[in-house]
Order: structure tokens, then C-alpha cells, then sequence
């Protein structure tokens, strides 16, 4: 379905308020964006913003959707890997990383959504917002359906996939913004996240009992295959070339 001159310059001007508004957060902060900024940033009239978007709060869950859906595209790459389901699920966590490594402001902007902001934004941009993130969870949902059907995990009772995947989610995203905060290595000590991180939820896997346990095979040697495979140009620009198997301590 093609698009009409007026949707074209919609969407067209769309791009050119968000580009302005994303300039200034990154270089302001949240209480250094307004409407008015943004009117004159983008040498349009605060009216003609106020049609496109309801708030500075609404264009800001915009971007955290353009974000989101770029993180889940190098998701959904990571879940294309070909191996067991643990280990898909260790690539897509490879990918939110390089992601959050590599487009670190995409990823502030994205965190930046999970506080009070959608209190102002309109419930069509959070819907959509939400959609998206609909899309991303089930990439991990779908890993952990698959090892279920294959025999790799089976669940205790009363547990679920949803109950793992919230926990998962919850685990890498509240990591990542911590990590961006640059306050793990002052309060923890930590001066290797990503790799602990990557070790816990290897004993989180081996606690529900997921085969392949983290003793019995080289998931060490399925990250290095994923970043050769998958990510080659991504992990080398964070790990320098040839390092394959990553910045572990």
C-alpha cells in the first residue's frame, strides 16, 4: 500500500520532531527538553508539534519505541542461532549487550521510558510502545516454549514460562540501566557486568534443572560461535578483532 503525499510529509515531519527531540534529551537530560525547544530545534511552530504529539513525554515514549525495535531486530538475529534452546536464549542475551554497548543512547532513551513518563503520554504512543515490547518478550517466551516442547526444561510445578521470562527481562533491563548509570563499578565493585550477569542466569537455567546444564557443555564456545556467526562486525567493534570470546575476566 503506497503512502499519500500528506501521509509522506506526516511522516516526514514526524521524523524531523523526533530527531530534534531525541538531540536534545542526549545533550539536555529530561527536564532540559520542552516543546518549545523542540518547536525551534526543528524550526516548526509549538502548534504544529502539539498536532503531532500530545506532550514531550509522548515524543519520548516514540523513541523509546524506535529504540526498542532496534534492540529486538538484533534480538530476533540472535534468536535465529542454530543450536539448543539454552543456548538461543544466551545469544539473544549476547545481542541485548552488543546492543546496549553499541547504541548506548538508544538504550538511555529506552530505559529512560520505564520510569513515571507514560503518566503523560497518550495511550495510542503506549499501546504502541507496549506492542513492541510484546514483540521483543516473545522472542524469549518462544526459546523458552521451545526447550519445554524439546524436553530440555522441565518446569516444577506451578512455575511458568512467564513467571522466567519476567525475571529474565527484569534481570538484563534493570542491569543495563545500572550499568549506564556508571554506578556498578563504585557500589559493587563489579568491573565485569555483562559477563556476571551471564553467569547468573547460567546458574538460573541450571537451578529449573535446563539441559544443557552449565557443567555439561562450552557455552563459553557457543558465544564465540554466536559473535563469529552472528555478530562478527558488532563483537568485534566491542572486543577488538579476533577477540571472540569476549572481555570475561
Amino acid at each position: 500500500m503506497f503512502a499519500s503525499p500528506r501521509q509522506r510529509e506526516l511522516s516526514k515531519r514526524d521524523s524531523t520532531i523526533l530527531d530534534g527531540a531525541r538531540a536534545i534529551f542526549l545533550d539536555t537530560g529530561y527536564h532540559g527538553l520542552t516543546m518549545d525547544g523542540i518547536a525551534a530545534k526543528c524550526n516548526l511552530s509549538k502548534g504544529t508539534v502539539y498536532l503531532r504529539f500530545s506532550s514531550k513525554e509522548d515524543i519520548l515514549i516514540a523513541l523509546a519505541e524506535q529504540s526498542l525495535r532496534k534492540r529486538t531486530a538484533m534480538m530476533k538475529r540472535g534468536a535465529a542461532f542454530q543450536g539448543r534452546p539454552r543456548e538461543r536464549l544466551l545469544v539473544v542475551g549476547e545481542a541485548t549487550g552488543l546492543f546496549t554497548r553499541l547504541h548506548t543512547e538508544d538504550s538511555r532513551i529506552l530505559h529512560s521510558s520505564m520510569g513515571a513518563m507514560g503518566e503523560k503520554a497518550s495511550p495510542e504512543r503506549l499501546q504502541s510502545l507496549a506492542f513492541a515490547e510484546r514483540d521483543a518478550i516473545e522472542i524469549v517466551r518462544r526459546i523458552l516454549t521451545d526447550a519445554i516442547e524439546s524436553g530440555d526444561l522441565v518446569l516444577p510445578e506451578r512455575a511458568t514460562p512467564e513467571e522466567i521470562v519476567l525475571s529474565l527481562w527484569g534481570l538484563v533491563d534493570g542491569t543495563h540501566a545500572l550499568i549506564e548509570g556508571g554506578r556498578l563499578p563504585v557500589a559493587l565493585h563489579v568491573a565485569d557486568p555483562y559477563h556476571r550477569v551471564w553467569r547468573f542466569v547460567n546458574i538460573a537455567a541450571d537451578g529449573y534443572g535446563w539441559r544443557p546444564l552449565f557443567s555439561e557443555w562450552d557455552y563459553e564456545e557457543v558465544l564465540a560461535r554466536a559473535r563469529q556467526e552472528i555478530f562478527p562486525e558488532e563483537a568485534q567493534r566491542v572486543y577488538g578483532e579476533g577477540a571472540w570470546y569476549g572481555d570475561r575476566l
